[in-house]
């Protein structure tokens, strides 16, 4: 998969308002096993289906064509925080199981909080998708967006499980690593990032899936 080298853009403005804490319900848990799980249930997404999300995340790397603007369409999905994203498809073209996702983002514009993640996909269809990091051997991050419509809009959750659940060098992942490399800053960047993020999806992807105006990337 082809790297990415890319520096924080400057930040696009749209006039949009981000959501805050309180437009979603926020659960963290510290497990038996030592990883953290963190849920957060979002408010319906006003206008939007998981048609579109569907839609969306087959194209994301791709370059949008939005208000008269041509730009990256991963920056619409946060304005301000996403740098980069590389995908990898199957024969038939699309992002599915087994393909892996490279992105970077600075949650807050904080360098502090910047992620260079390398992730494979085990879950990308009408429901949702799933991203996980594994390193020798140890599955060290999970992901996973499920949505799903209702008359007021999509309903998304998102649910990360950090640490290693299984492996010999389990306990030191979650007593020493996962500690200083996900403490309690870097969980509440990456909570506000998650939901300004989720919360884009209402200014833009109504728009954007009814013109369908993106050019798809040529990286594989």
């Amino acid at each position: 998969m082809a790297s990415l080298v890319k520096r924080l853009p400057a930040p696009y403005d749209f006039g949009w308002t981000f959501r805050t804490a309180d437009d979603c319900e926020v659960v963290e848990t510290h497990l038996g096993d030592g990883r953290y799980e963190i849920r957060l249930d979002h408010a319906p997404l006003k206008g939007v289906t998981t048609e579109m999300l569907t839609w969306w995340f087959q194209v994301f790397d791709g370059t949008a064509t939005y208000r008269g603007q041509s730009l990256p369409a991963y920056h619409l999905w946060h304005p301000r925080d996403h740098v980069a994203v590389k995908l990898t498809r199957n024969e038939a073209g699309r992002v599915a199981p087994k393909e892996r996702v490279h992105i970077q983002e600075v949650f807050g514009r904080d360098k502090r909080f910047s992620i260079d993640a390398r992730s494979g996909i085990h879950r990308w269809d009408g429901r949702g998708v799933g991203l996980h990091l594994d390193v020798a051997g140890h599955r060290l991050l999970e992901l996973d967006h499920v949505f799903k419509d209702s008359p007021n809009g999509a309903i998304y959750q998102s649910c990360m499980r950090a640490g290693g659940g299984v492996g010999p060098l389990r306990r030191i992942i979650n007593t020493a690593v996962l500690p200083r490399r996900f403490g309690a800053a870097q969980r509440a960047a990456w909570i506000r990032h998650n939901f300004e993020e989720v919360g884009c999806f209402e200014h833009f992807l109504p728009e954007l899936f009814e013109t369908k105006a993106i050019t798809p990337s040529s990286a594989s």
